[in-house]
């Protein structure tokens, strides 16, 4: 009994640990793309061609922690953007290393209008409980591009979405067309910890059968 007792006193501490390491952790978000569709099949690659690479990662959301939520909403010109929740950054190299966060200002982003900024509009919102992205939706207009919100109708979401570009850059493969991206999200949360908390309880599982088979007394004929 005192071999069990010390397996689950690790095993409580392993789980206690990483727990901890996790809740004061920035959680970064990264979207990779697996697969395109184009209504001009012209100008459709996976991934671009000027990354040739897989798994492609179209775009980055950085959280300050494994739980979060938030939204941000921008209707363009130089009207105040709302911001509610946690702080983000969203990061989307497709389109200039192009950034979105409560930092934006518009009256410093380089003029009124859309082609001076780069970023037209945005709305935005997200919930992750726990380490697990539980809804996300994502809708970017830049001054060539957008993620989400085209003629397709719906959000960039938890599998992908619609995208659109006009100009001669490849948007995640899609160029001078709308396509719509699949793929999924993953964090950069360690997964090693919580696997090894999972079998020290299973060894302690196991353990316990030993101990109670030995324990046993056996029935007399």
């Amino acid at each position: 009994m005192k071999a069990i007792r010390t397996f689950i006193a690790l095993a409580v501490a392993v789980g206690a640990a990483t727990l901890s390491e996790q809740a004061g952790a920035t959680v970064i978000w990264s979207f990779f793309e697996t697969g395109i569709t184009c209504a001009n099949p012209a100008t459709c690659s996976t991934p671009p061609p000027t990354v040739p690479r897989q798994p492609y990662v179209f775009m980055t959301l950085t959280l300050p922690g494994p739980t979060s939520s938030g939204t941000a909403d921008w209707e363009g010109f130089l009207t105040p953007p709302v911001f509610t929740g946690d702080f983000f950054v969203l990061t989307t190299p497709a389109i200039g290393a192009l950034i979105v966060s409560p930092d934006f200002d518009p009256e410093e982003a380089g003029g009124s209008s859309c082609a001076q900024r780069g970023l037209c509009d945005f709305h935005i919102s997200w919930s992750e409980t726990a380490g697990r992205l539980d809804a996300i939706a994502i809708n970017v207009d830049a001054t060539l591009d957008s993620i989400g919100r085209t003629a397709f109708g719906t959000a960039f979401g938890l599998t992908g979405g619609p995208i659109a570009s006009d100009g001669p850059g490849y948007l995640g493969g899609c160029a001078i067309t709308q396509c719509v991206v699949t793929g999924f999200w993953q964090s950069d949360l360690p997964v090693s910890e919580p696997m090894s908390a999972a079998l020290l309880l299973t060894g302690v599982f196991c353990l316990w059968l030993v101990v109670r088979q030995r324990n046993r007394v056996p029935t007399l004929p």
